[in-house]
């Protein structure tokens, strides 16, 4: 058996469209490198979380989840007479959760007889396929951690982190006035709505993504048109469409600022030949843990489709 290869997401440095089906077989690092090329700029993961730089021991990690109003002091300061104390202050303790690592992968093998004839197309297609599955995996799990955190802690009031918005679809931007659509019914208005809850919350906190169902997208494009790109410079956005969210829906984020990816394992890959049956396995696997740390960095919005 060669020996595992872990190799990071994202970070791909293989090039070239084609696998040699000997080589990669031979150097697993080579199928690590090529999933994670064709991995690239497609998580969700990599939207929303940051990576942690967390230990990871036992299979888990306890972080703190922040909530607002942790970033004040619970007692607010005063003016003191000379010779007077100051009063004692202190912060509030956020609450602390605990991620698991999940355990993901997959195989598949490749003949002695694809890899005397150097059938690349065999060895192309495989990991391909394989790479797709990771993002749909990595992609699901993500926002399922999110729905999760969303459920939990969305409170009616100002720390609604669910919020009903306006049917995209139907939005009308050109034609006779008497048929345009209001503009705090058009989705600029929900784009705005999102940085105001973000204000409200005074943790500092940017909506500067919007991650959408590809119904969402080509309803913006059809309603906006030429002028999209304006309208989303306007409002210091940009979207990331993605058949994981459910239609109709869509996520204002904070780039970068919801929570936390580490690695128990890394991206990793290995190769064994089995004699009986003239073939060898290929084995890809990750071993991710994720958490949502900071709820008030995403807010869901919903009924954008009519």
């Amino acid at each position: 058996m060669n020996s595992p290869i872990a190799y990071p997401l994202g970070a791909p440095k293989l090039t070239g469209s084609t696998l040699t089906v000997d080589a990669a077989l031979n150097q697993p690092q080579l199928i690590t490198q090529r999933i994670a090329d064709l991995t690239k700029q497609k998580f969700i993961v990599d939207k929303v979380f940051a990576s942690s730089g967390f230990s990871v021991a036992g299979g888990a990690v306890l972080y703190e989840v922040a909530a607002p109003g942790n970033e004040y002091l619970s007692r607010d300061i005063e003016a003191v007479a000379p010779g007077n104390e100051y009063p004692i202050v202190s912060s509030g303790r956020p609450e602390t959760a605990i991620a698991n690592a999940e355990d993901y992968g997959g195989k598949f093998f490749v003949s002695d007889a694809a890899k005397i004839r150097n059938d690349k197309r065999v060895m192309d297609r495989d990991v391909t396929a394989l790479a797709n599955t990771i993002v749909r995996k990595v992609n699901t799990r993500t926002v399922a951690t999110i729905e999760a955190a969303l459920t939990k802690y969305h409170e009616t009031g100002e720390n609604n982190l669910i919020v009903t918005g306006h049917s995209w679809t139907d939005a009308i931007t050109v034609g006779p006035a008497a048929e345009l659509t209001p503009s705090g019914s058009l989705p600029a208005a929900d784009f705005a709505t999102a940085q105001w809850l973000a204000d409200i919350d005074e943790m500092g906190l940017t909506f500067d993504l919007w991650i959408v169902h590809p119904n969402e997208l080509k309803a913006l494009k059809i309603a906006y048109g030429s002028e999209l790109e304006k309208v989303l410079a306007s409002n210091g956005i940009e979207l990331f469409s993605t058949n994981r969210m459910a239609p109709g829906t869509a996520y204002a984020v904070d780039t970068g600022e919801v929570g936390f990816i580490s690695y128990e394992q890394g991206l990793t890959t290995e190769t064994w030949r089995e004699q009986k049956t003239k073939r060898t396995w290929v084995q890809s696997w990750a071993i991710p843990l994720m958490g949502v740390s900071n709820p008030q960095a995403i807010r869901k919005f919903t009924g954008l489709a009519a």
